[in-house]
Parts: structure tokens; C-alpha cells; sequence
């Protein structure tokens, strides 16, 4: 006779679901070491930066009041994976991506449109449109190789600048709580190293960076 159901042991035997892709496994160890090995630090899961734990989650702030409720939730780093999936009975799962300020921007120093993907794009555009010692800027202007877990990738920074002195920086633009992602480091190395070759400056525009950009920028217009 067929049992209805399976053994005892088996059935509590306890299974890790992956939250980005859904694939379950019976250790923790496995499920762990599967999301770092094939999804996107960052987009996809962050790592909790308890030396004891480094256990992929999607939401720090949950994750630290369910396993570490003593202790301090960090005060700087990504709080959030920015795109996740939610598992139902069924095991389809629903993708959620945060909604970002998406749209065109009319450059009136380049005479042409440049897309963004988020706010902080738009105002730095905006910016170099009214920075006088700028004299042109261009979006995702080349590729760039990079090694990540041993495989090859490719990288493609957000936006180059020439200044009236001709000097060249390259600038990716990212909130500063994705600077701490190692997928991240990896590509900015790799920019940085071909931009030194070239005699161009590598800078990853953060918050910060965005205040000073727009402060100059006022004072340039009076």
C-alpha cells in the first residue's frame, strides 16, 4: 500500500526556500551558499554584517528583530534587497520592485535627452547642465570587464564628463548604503583601474557628492 504522505522524519525535516528564485533546500548551509553563489548582492539580497551570522536576507531591519533582537541594527549600509520575491502555497512567486523616479531629461547643454533611472540621475544632469566649466556629458558611455566569484562580468558606469581643462571623470551615481555590496567594489576596482589608464578620475557620486554638485551649481546661476 502507498502511504498518502511521506515519512514522519521527512515531513519535519525543515526546508529553506530561496526567496529569490524559490528552489528549496534541507540545510541552512546550502540555501546560503546557493543565493550568494547565483543571485545579485545588493539587487536581489544583502548580508547581514554579523560576523557570526553573514546569513542573506532581503530585509535588515526584519531579519535583525527576528534572529538578533539584543542587538544594534546598523547605521549605515543597505537596508533592503531591491527586488524580491514573495512565495505562496503554490511556490509561484510574485516579483516587488521598488518604484524609482524614472524619465527623460531635456539637456540643455547637450541639445539632446538622456534617460534616468532615479532622482538622484536626474539632479545630477540638471547640475552639470549649469556648471559653466563643464562642456559636455554623456550616459553609459562603455563597458568595462570585471571579475566577481571568479567569473567574468561586464560593467557599464553611469556617466563620463569632459571639463573645459579637458580632465575626464567617470561617475557612477548610487545611494552611499550600495557602496558596501562586494559585486559593487569589484566593478568601481575595475573602473578605477581603467580609468587611471586612461589619465581619467573614477568617482562614485553619492548623497554627499550630490549636495556639493548642487551647491556649485547655484552658485554657478547666481
Amino acid at each position: 500500500m502507498t502511504l498518502p504522505f511521506a515519512p514522519q522524519e521527512e515531513r519535519d525535516a525543515r526546508k529553506y526556500q530561496c526567496f529569490v528564485c524559490g528552489q528549496l533546500f534541507q540545510s541552512f548551509n546550502a540555501f546560503k551558499e546557493h543565493i550568494k553563489e547565483k543571485h545579485k548582492e545588493g539587487e536581489e539580497f544583502i548580508v547581514c554584517p554579523l560576523q557570526r551570522c553573514g546569513a542573506p536576507v532581503r530585509d535588515m531591519r526584519t531579519h535583525f528583530k527576528v534572529k538578533h533582537p539584543g542587538e544594534k541594527l546598523p547605521k549605515i549600509g543597505q537596508m533592503k534587497a531591491m527586488i524580491w520575491k514573495d512565495f505562496g502555497p503554490t511556490g509561484k512567486g510574485k516579483t516587488r520592485k521598488p518604484k524609482f523616479k524614472e524619465g527623460w531629461h531635456d539637456s540643455t547643454k547637450m541639445k539632446r535627452q538622456f534617460h534616468y533611472r532615479s532622482g538622484y540621475e536626474k539632479t545630477v544632469y540638471e547640475c552639470l547642465d549649469l556648471l559653466p566649466e563643464v562642456v559636455g556629458y554623456d550616459v553609459e558611455p562603455f563597458r568595462i570587464k570585471y571579475l566577481h566569484k571568479g567569473e567574468e562580468h561586464e560593467y557599464i558606469p553611469d556617466i563620463i564628463v569632459t571639463y573645459s581643462d579637458s580632465r575626464r571623470e567617470v561617475w557612477e551615481i548610487k545611494p552611499a548604503s550600495q557602496t558596501i555590496p562586494e559585486v559593487n567594489i569589484n566593478k568601481w576596482n575595475a573602473a578605477t583601474l581603467a580609468c587611471e589608464a586612461r589619465g581619467w578620475e573614477f568617482i562614485v557620486m553619492t548623497e554627499q557628492g550630490i549636495e556639493k554638485l548642487k551647491r556649485k551649481s547655484r552658485r554657478a546661476t547666481g
